[in-house]
């Protein structure tokens, strides 16, 4: 009898079916090599600096918001708000302290002037006029001995009197005193010829524009005349001198250097029935009058009432006044 021997087959791959079919050896070297890959990848991010794994998404805004660093937030919102607050506490203690400094120097200036407070400048008596015009002289002339400031200072009796009407009260409108004055002024002169180059009124004022506020604020009341603007702004001197030999003048409105000009030149003839008016009460932005303002303190001291003008002026009787 003969023995039959049967050898098992070992297959190698497959799902144990006896389908004949195989596994793809590709498809099994690419699972390892995945498999090592993200392997490899667990090893380094372990090895990665200090071990520890990048926050996730979200992380950073959690961290950021973390009540730690919210209080260190509002603590450095706190001292900047502090160092904006001390700054301006700074700031206006200076600025008060400016204002207050501005308002002694004004203070000094009014009693170095001497101009009373309490009586309005067309109200002053001759000889408190008087003494408001020599202390602005000796300004001008600070080295001046006093016989040579007698020579100087306006006589009393070229200075006008205090008019008779109630002064206006101080919340009237700021050109009503000088409106009032001129109007007692005109009065008198109603049925006097008017003469070419001859205003029955000069007014001297601080700077240009003052002079075109001025003009503006005495219009209503000027009389049978012109109001003539005698300032440089304006017209030229040769155009001024012109204008002055053809025009019926009024009131004549300009700056202590113009006028004084144009009384060297004879362009404004003056007699005993002309009135020249001061703007002393008039301040700038820095509390200047045209009576302690060097340059035009030092024009109408040394132009308007010096030499040929001061002939002219003291020598036809004109009569001088404030306001």
């Amino acid at each position: 009898m003969v023995q039959t021997t049967s050898k098992d087959h070992v297959k190698t791959g497959g799902d144990d079916l006896d389908d004949g079919l195989e596994l793809d050896p590709d498809f099994l070297a690419g699972s390892d090599e995945e498999g090592g890959s993200d392997l490899g990848h667990d090893d380094e991010a372990s090895e990665n600096g200090d071990g520890e794994l990048p926050p996730l998404e979200g992380e950073e805004d959690e961290i950021v918001r973390s009540p730690i660093a919210e209080g260190k937030k509002r603590m450095i919102d706190e001292v900047e708000a502090e160092e904006d607050d001390e700054e301006a506490k700074k700031a206006d203690k200076k600025k008060r302290k400016k204002e207050k400094e501005k308002e002694r120097k004004a203070k000094k200036r009014q009693t170095q002037s001497g101009i009373p407070a309490d009586k309005p400048l067309t109200h002053l008596s001759p000889s408190e006029l008087s003494s408001i015009l020599l202390n602005s002289i000796r300004e001008s002339y600070p080295s001046a001995s006093s016989v040579e400031l007698d020579d100087i200072i306006i006589p009393e009796s070229n200075l006008l009197s205090p008019p008779d009407y109630t002064p206006p009260s101080a919340e009237s409108d700021p050109f009503e005193p000088l409106q009032q004055r001129i109007e007692s002024l005109l009065k008198p002169l109603d049925k006097k010829k008017l003469v070419a180059g001859q205003p029955q009124i000069i007014i001297l004022a601080l700077s240009g524009l003052r002079c075109a506020n001025v003009v503006r604020g005495v219009r209503d009341v000027k009389g049978n005349g012109e109001v003539a603007k005698l300032f440089a702004k304006h017209f030229k001197l040769a155009d001024q001198i012109k204008y002055l030999q053809n025009k019926k003048v009024s009131i004549a409105v300009g700056t202590p250097a113009r006028v004084g000009k144009l009384l060297t030149k004879g362009a404004i003839k003056i007699t005993s029935d002309t009135v020249l008016l001061l703007d002393a009460g008039h301040q700038d932005s820095k509390t200047r009058t045209i009576l302690n303002l060097p340059e035009v303190r030092d024009e109408l001291w040394k132009s308007v009432f010096a030499g040929k003008s001061r002939e002219t002026l003291l020598g036809g009787g004109v009569r001088i006044g404030a306001f």
